[in-house]
């Protein structure tokens, strides 16, 4: 929570002062695949969803902090089949470009994602651990009217942990849709 807190007041430090500031707020949801064989095996492919805020602070450079969540998943493990589940939610922080034209705007951004990951095998804790991972992505966004912004995104998350003896990938794609609304500061 302290980097948090020091990434949102030295961002504010950074734009303050700054002509035509935008700030952004938006969501994307979509599919969050698994990279992993054996985890996927049990508990598939899912969802997420990404609420975020970010800035414009020049010249389509932009920085932002958003928090991922929604998979979460239930299925049969072991040779007994035991009830099992696995939650992995993040938060993460990014900066990136965005290139201005007209009403499409495609964009790449670098991000650093902090991943908490639980499961939880026949009503008991096995697992949960944090980890962070780099995040890489791009996508585009069109502008129907001023302000308004629909976009698509795909993501590419490697998160490989070692809970136990083995490492395991719980990294993967994220294909998403998103909508939000740009605030001329």
């Amino acid at each position: 929570m302290k980097k948090t807190l020091l990434f949102i007041i030295l961002l504010g430090v950074l734009t303050w002062g700054l002509q035509a500031v935008d700030l952004d707020l938006g969501l994307f949801f979509g599919s969050r695949s698994v990279k992993d064989s054996q985890i996927r095996d049990v508990y598939g492919n899912g969802t997420a969803y990404f609420p975020y805020a970010s800035v414009n602070f020049w010249k389509g450079l932009f920085a932002g902090l958003g928090y991922e969540g929604g998979y979460d998943r239930d299925g049969k493990i072991g040779l007994y089949q035991e009830d099992t589940s696995l939650k992995v939610s993040g938060l993460e922080v990014f900066v990136g470009y965005r290139f201005d034209l007209g009403k499409v705007s495609p964009y790449v951004k670098l991000g650093l994602g902090n991943y908490s990951y639980k499961q939880v095998v026949s009503g008991q804790t096995k697992v949960d651990d944090k980890k962070s991972a780099l995040t890489l992505a791009g996508g585009a966004r069109f502008y129907p009217v001023k302000g308004l912004f629909l976009a698509a995104e795909i993501k590419c998350v490697p998160l490989k942990v070692k809970p136990m003896a083995i490492e395991i990938d719980l990294g993967g794609m994220r294909l998403a849709a998103g909508i939000g609304y740009t605030f001329n500061l």
